[in-house]
């Protein structure tokens, strides 16, 4: 029988010694009858320092901190719980459990003290990277709004409004959306449209262009990777997935993604699990993909380069953007906007001459949207004055201009009054003509004028480049 106490003794003594919390014991008045190693090292106090002391005396020798879960307990005579910050700066959490005989006497009192301090400073700092994220996330939503705003989408061609139409549709809903349109018809900026007006607007959308990052970062960058996944990997990273949580993530080029990530994002869709490289834990995550290409996905799905599966999940609602080309009634606000938000930009005031606009509303843009900008912040930069005219524009619109007059009297610009058709038709009438003959007396002969007077208009019109002096002889 005493080898048996003394085996429970030992065996109580370990469990309480080897306690990674600390623990002390008092008697029902509050002198201390046992300290642990680790309440030694919270308090900073020895066990021989302690022990056989009544806890007031303890405290007022600056060995133990008031006020005190132990003396509590025995004064409520219930269990007791401090939030507490010791003499050497430790945040515990001190918990006094009163122990009863059978007769209701207090005769023990045991204190738990667990060392949060370390624990607290890594919630502060959970909650400050907490903040920044939002505060990051925050920035990205004003910063795509602002973008919104400055590229406003115009829709005044009928087969533009439908898509306007559709595209507002399907942003009150979480569908899969499949993009489809022509590079540079502003498929990033209808991405930006569905977002603003979805339930996730609150949430920043992030946009990853699967043709622009190398085939073996391309996994790496959608689902993220470990530490040591691959050489490189320093550190742990989320990946675009990840960081698109509660949001929307637009995938641009889809059709760019390689077989292997196919795979993989294919059984995203299907779980919504995400597995970084390198990791065998998966984090379950809430995000609405957009997708957008502009080559024809059926055709690669027959080609075998891109999975059937996977083309059948992304175009749950398929949406076609049109082409510049079939928005005519478009091209004159779209310029008009982008000139004035260039000309801001550039604290300047461009304008642009009657026979500049018609010439640029004659132009085919096979960049569509995106060509249209970028010519109108050349023209905005490089034109000498406020008046932009004919003999600013580039070559290649001049060369390139759609000659269908015929059109242009179906279909003319609401805003042209009778003298700019009728300026607008002069100047095609001669642009064709330009290409028809190769000197200024023929053409003259052609249309009746004289040389004096083609020579002038093509210099009206920024045409008279076309002929070399020689030609004009």
């Amino acid at each position: 029988m005493n080898r048996k106490v003394q085996e429970l003794t030992w065996e109580h003594d370990a469990i309480i010694d080897s306690s990674s919390d600390g623990l002390f014991v008092c008697d029902g008045k509050g002198k201390i009858l046992r300290v642990n190693p680790a309440s030694e090292r919270i308090n900073n106090a020895s066990a021989s320092q302690l022990v056989g002391r009544d806890y007031l005396d303890a405290a007022s020798d600056g060995l133990l901190i008031l006020p005190s879960a132990a003396l509590e307990a025995i004064k409520k005579r219930e269990p007791v719980s401090l939030l507490q910050e010791n003499r050497h700066g430790r945040k515990l959490i001190s918990s006094a459990t009163p122990v009863f005989d059978d007769t209701g006497e207090l005769i023990r009192v045991v204190v738990s003290e667990r060392d949060i301090t370390e624990t607290d400073r890594l919630q502060r700092e959970l909650e400050e990277q907490q903040a920044l994220g939002d505060q990051f996330r925050h920035q990205i939503v004003e910063l795509q709004q602002e973008q919104l705003e400055n590229y406003p989408v115009i829709a005044k061609s009928p087969c533009m409004v439908k898509a306007l139409k559709q595209a507002l549709k399907v942003s009150e809903v979480d569908s899969t959306i499949l993009l489809l349109g022509e590079s540079g018809v502003g498929k990033g900026l209808f991405a930006d449209l569905i977002h603003q007006n979805s339930r996730r607007k609150e949430e920043p959308i992030i946009k990853i262009n699967c043709g622009a990052i190398p085939e073996n970062l391309i996994e790496a960058e959608l689902f993220g990777y470990e530490k040591g996944a691959f050489t490189g990997a320093v550190g742990s990273k989320p990946g675009h997935l990840e960081l698109a949580d509660k949001g929307i993530i637009f995938l641009d080029e889809i059709a760019e993604l390689p077989l292997a990530s196919q795979v993989k994002l294919l059984r995203f869709m299907e779980d919504g699990k995400v597995s970084r490289l390198g990791s065998t834990q998966s984090r379950q995550i809430d995000v609405r993909i957009l997708a957008a290409t502009n080559r024809d996905l059926q055709q690669m799905v027959d080609a075998g380069s891109f999975r059937l599966d996977l083309y059948y999940r992304l175009s749950v609602i398929p949406l076609s953007i049109p082409p510049l080309r079939n928005r005519k009634e478009c091209l004159t606000p779209l310029i008009r906007s982008y000139i004035t938000h260039f000309s801001k930009r550039s604290n300047t005031e461009k304008r642009l001459s009657t026979a500049a606009l018609d010439t640029l509303t004659s132009y085919s843009y096979p960049g569509n949207v995106r060509e249209l900008m970028n010519i109108c912040e050349r023209l905005v930069v490089m034109s000498e004055t406020n008046l932009i005219d004919v003999n600013d524009l580039p070559q290649h619109i001049l060369s390139g201009s759609d000659n269908n007059s015929e059109m242009l009297l179906v279909n003319w610009p609401s805003e042209m009054d009778m003298s700019q058709i009728i300026e607008s038709v002069e100047r095609r009438v001669l642009l064709e003509a330009s290409k028809r003959y190769r000197k200024q007396q023929q053409i003259a002969a052609a249309l009746g004028m004289s040389q004096p007077t083609v020579a002038r208009k093509l210099h009206k019109y920024g045409i008279s480049s076309h002929f070399s002096p020689e030609e004009n002889l």
